[in-house]
């Protein structure tokens, strides 16, 4: 298991407190036509990050067993069980063999690197995405099983299933809908057509260019006379669509989201916004570099690497760039060596043109020479055969040649499903993060079984234990980064060892301490603030911080620091805000409030803020925005039991748009104002006030038993509640129980001797009796 299924992280946490996020009451169109923050796409802020189909199975979990998170912990871990379990048979599929498809299988499931993606919540993104990625490329390959048996068979499919085919491009149409690097599955897919099952190679690429390039005239001379084969022709097709269809998903996304580039800050992705060429270039570069490091050696994990964590390769000196070097040249050794041929050239040229050997007669091309000779022209480096001849290549050779086609297939699978993440085309929101590497990592782990497969052909027991000193060790960190992962102090503190000059780390140490009560929380805002003193979030709680410790100046200070930083930053003019309503400054209040609206127009919460802010002015009009900033937060959020209670008070205290100074309105809105009490007890029938204030609702309108039940359930929720138990006497006596009016009276003036109400109408019904 590479996930702690018992507390909710940090991320986790955000993620799912937001308040239309993953609701069971909102819209099911919400999920298609928002981001996976549960952003409008068309928002400002929005990350463009469209995965509906993630957010799906999010919703399926809460409607099994609601905000428990240890039931979405074992959805993760179930997806990445599947996802292990159906690489282990893409494996087979390849021609690995049962030592190396378990080999292959065992590294993936026990990658370190894979620790974020499985234990955080939100990783699930990489995991659905893997996993139909993965059946799609399986699909891929049983459309052409039917013309093409095995790995080993050297014939060429000279057809394919178009149902087969069909099913492959709607799975990672499926993947895209999952995270948006499942749309490269349709590139592996191809990948695997040309190397493994065609067996393309440097050669074949080599010699068909130099044959093309011996002059315009003969080519002009030959090419009618050419006929192509049927597994080139159908090659061709397979291309074609596979190229149509990922130009259409990626056309079809583009619209969904309304186009334009994802909104990030300078913070997400230093790189990004350098206005240097170069710069960009070379940092990218590293990047790169840096994450291949992550999966050879995952010995320097952190959950955040932003904030200027990896400063930027701004030149040529720079002595990162020999580790990006060094990653370049063994990736384009890797791409070399699997490309190159494992045969001996036999014949090159034939009557003056080239000839690419090849292995059976459904491979060559039958041209007529300048000399008037046919001449037989093979397109693909394989054995070639003639008649009377012995087979030259051995058994080892084959399995060469095979696992040097793997390699290239493996290379394109670890590269292709990176490219989204690479920064080298579009920029991202992060700078490196390990969960992007799930889907690589399948490449990656396959290179090693294939490199292990050759070294258990020469040294059996040496590979295995090799093998197993690897896993053992990948599983050891896998642990004990799983433990880290447990909450979100054990992650700040590991990340802290590993990356201590990153603000957000600090920042999320703060939130934690701040969270426990923890005053040394102050130091970690500061220390954040000294690494990067235009942090607007960590002006913000250290503002909230300073004022729970009694400095609401200072707390105003860090507030008009973070908004001088940025205007509309919305923790900044929320808590900018509670200030203001803390000591009464309620315009001041209202407008900051407002602010963070704009920027966030389905929080219901800074609605109904903004509502009770303009209650408390109390002109006609304030009162007007009150009432309608309270439904828009019913609205966005039904089960707001808040706007509910503070919508019924309002409608209970006024009348035509001017608050009454006693009694209580009539008509349709005393019915609106004890139905919205009504609701707000529904949702939180424990709340002695909403049912003190319902009780008197009812009084007044002459439902005396209903308003007898909900002061009696007042009283027993706050017995110290003087003015309930006031209100109760008065029920008992309008149902004419004197005596237990008379008790509830003499409570009333116990516990609050300046109720001279009480007092008066307990003396009056002493004498009556």
């Amino acid at each position: 298991l590479t996930t702690n299924s018992y507390l909710l992280n940090f991320e986790k946490r955000n993620f799912f407190i937001s308040p239309r996020f993953h609701r069971l009451d909102t819209p099911l169109s919400d999920v298609f036509s928002n981001d996976f923050w549960g952003l409008p796409l068309d928002d400002p802020e929005s990350h463009k990050s469209y995965r509906p189909l993630t957010v799906l199975s999010f919703r399926f979990n809460r409607y099994l067993h609601g905000l428990w998170a240890p039931g979405f912990h074992v959805g993760n871990i179930a997806a990445h069980s599947l996802v292990c379990v159906l690489f282990f048979w893409f494996c087979s599929g390849l021609g690995m063999g049962l030592s190396g498809s378990l080999g292959a299988a065992l590294l993936f499931a026990a990658h370190p690197v894979h620790t974020e993606a499985v234990t955080s919540i939100v990783g699930r993104t990489e995991i659905l995405s893997a996993f139909f990625f993965l059946l799609s490329i399986i699909a891929y390959q049983r459309s052409l099983n039917r013309y093409y048996n095995s790995p080993t068979d050297t014939r060429r499919p000279e057809r394919f299933s178009v149902l087969w085919m069909a099913l492959a491009v709607f799975l990672s149409a499926v993947s895209l809908l999952c995270k948006e690097q499942g749309v490269t599955a349709l590139g592996v897919c191809l990948s695997y057509d040309v190397f493994v099952v065609c067996g393309f190679n440097f050669r074949s690429f080599a010699v068909a260019c130099r044959y093309m390039l011996r002059g315009f005239k003969q080519w002009e001379n030959m090419k009618r006379h050419i006929h192509p084969p049927e597994w080139l022709l159908s090659l061709i097709k397979r291309v074609i669509i596979i190229v149509t269809t990922a130009i259409v998903l990626l056309t079809l996304r583009i619209i969904i989201i309304g186009g334009g580039s994802p909104s990030f800050v300078d913070s997400d992705n230093p790189a990004s916004f350098s206005p240097h060429f170069q710069t960009r270039l070379l940092t990218y570069s590293y990047l790169c570099a840096f994450n291949f490091w992550l999966l050879l050696c995952p010995s320097w994990l952190c959950y955040d690497w932003s904030m200027g964590s990896i400063p930027l390769v701004d030149s040529l000196g720079d002595g990162r760039n020999l580790a990006t070097c060094a990653v370049m040249v063994i990736l384009v050794c890797l791409l070399l060596h699997g490309l190159s041929s494992g045969y001996s050239r036999t014949t090159a040229l034939q009557n003056g043109y080239a000839a690419i050997p090849a292995s059976e007669e459904n491979n060559h091309v039958t041209t007529v020479a300048p000399n008037g000779q046919s001449t037989s022209c093979h397109f693909m480096h394989r054995k070639k055969k003639t008649s009377g001849s012995r087979d030259s290549s051995t058994t080892a050779d084959k399995a060469l040649q095979r696992s040097k086609h793997l390699s290239v297939f493996a290379l394109s699978l670890l590269l292709l499903p990176f490219l989204p993440a690479s920064n080298l085309f579009f920029p991202v929101g992060f700078v490196v993060a390990e969960r992007v590497l799930y889907l690589p990592s399948m490449g990656f782990c396959l290179l090693v079984a294939i490199g292990y497969k050759q070294l258990r052909s020469k040294w059996k027991v040496p590979a295995i234990l090799a093998l197993c000193c690897i896993l053992l060790m990948f599983s050891a960190k896998t642990l004990a980064r799983n433990l880290e992962w447990s909450n979100t102090q054990t992650l700040a503190e590991a990340a802290l060892k590993v990356n201590s000059g990153n603000a957000k780390v600090h920042l999320t140490m703060g939130n934690v301490l701040a969270q426990q009560g923890n005053r040394s929380c102050e130091g970690f805002y500061r220390r954040a603030l000294t690494l990067r003193p235009q942090y607007t979030a960590a002006w913000a709680n250290l503002g909230l911080v300073l004022l729970n410790t009694d400095r609401p100046q200072e707390a105003e200070d860090c507030y008009r620091r973070a908004l001088a930083i940025k205007p509309d930053h919305v923790n900044g003019n929320t808590n900018m805000a509670h200030l203001c309503r803390l000591q009464g400054r309620w315009e001041e209040a209202r407008r900051h409030y407002s602010e963070a609206a704009r920027r966030r127009p389905k929080n219901p919460a800074l609605h109904y803020f903004i509502g009770f802010a303009s209650e408390k002015l109390g002109s006609p009009e304030d009162l007007q925005q009150a009432e309608l900033k309270f439904q828009k937060a019913i609205q966005l959020h039904p089960a707001y039991w808040e706007a509910h209670l503070a919508l019924g008070r309002l409608l209970a205290t006024t009348s035509n748009g001017r608050r009454l100074q006693h009694g209580f309105p009539k008509g349709k809105q005393m019915d609106k104002a004890i139905l919205h009490y009504e609701k707000a007890i529904r949702l939180k029938p424990d709340d002695p006030e909403a049912r003190y204030e319902l009780g008197r609702l009812l009084l007044s309108k002459g439902h005396t038993r209903r308003a007898e039940e909900e002061l009696l359930a007042a009283v027993r929720l706050s017995p110290s509640h003087a003015h309930a138990h006031f209100e109760l006497g008065n029920a008992y006596e309008a149902l004419g129980n004197t005596r237990q009016a008379v008790t509830s009276l003499q409570r009333a003036v116990n516990l609050d001797q300046t109720l001279a109400v009480a007092r008066q109408k307990l003396d009056s019904l002493i004498i009556a009796s």
